[in-house]
């Protein structure tokens, strides 16, 4: 299953094999994987995605997460691999899809949307971001600030 988030940016839910034939011909031309290996027996290796990717020609981020456990350095993973994909059509996946909306919308706050407008679109694409309020709007302040000491250097 997958779900459109933004104009570039998909969901998929992990199935057991992927169809990475079907992504690449979808437009995909990224795939971020946040779903750590090992999580079940049946699950399809990161390695074995990544050279299946790269040999259709997409390129490949594993970003392995666990939801309780998401550090800053993963969210600026997150938000570097999204930046560096440019135009390009990008899908994230995990086992249900809610760890990637997860760091799609903590990366996306780390660049200055809004938390409100973030909690709508989990909302609207059926994903609860409520356990993750407080530290989008950690990361909007810290954005904003950012901002501020970059246009008091600049000035």
């Amino acid at each position: 299953m997958v779900k459109r988030v933004s104009e570039k940016f998909f969901l998929a839910v992990a199935p057991k094999r992927y169809d990475l034939e079907e992504v690449a011909k979808g437009g995909i031309n990224l795939i971020i994987n946040n779903r750590p290996d090992g999580e079940s027996h049946d699950q399809m290796p990161s390695a074995e995605i990544e050279a299946k990717a790269r040999s259709l020609g997409m390129d490949y981020v594993h970003i392995p997460v666990v939801p309780a456990q998401i550090s800053d350095e993963q969210i600026t993973e997150m938000a570097e691999a999204i930046k560096q994909a440019g135009d390009s059509y990008i899908l994230a996946t995990c086992r249900t899809g809610m760890r990637a909306m997860i760091m799609y919308a903590l990366a996306q706050a780390q660049i200055g949307v809004k938390s409100e407008d973030l909690m709508a679109l989990g909302k609207a694409t059926g994903f609860d971001l409520i356990e993750y309020r407080d530290r989008m709007t950690r990361l909007n302040e810290a954005h904003a600030a950012a901002e501020k000491a970059g246009a008091a250097a600049v000035g």
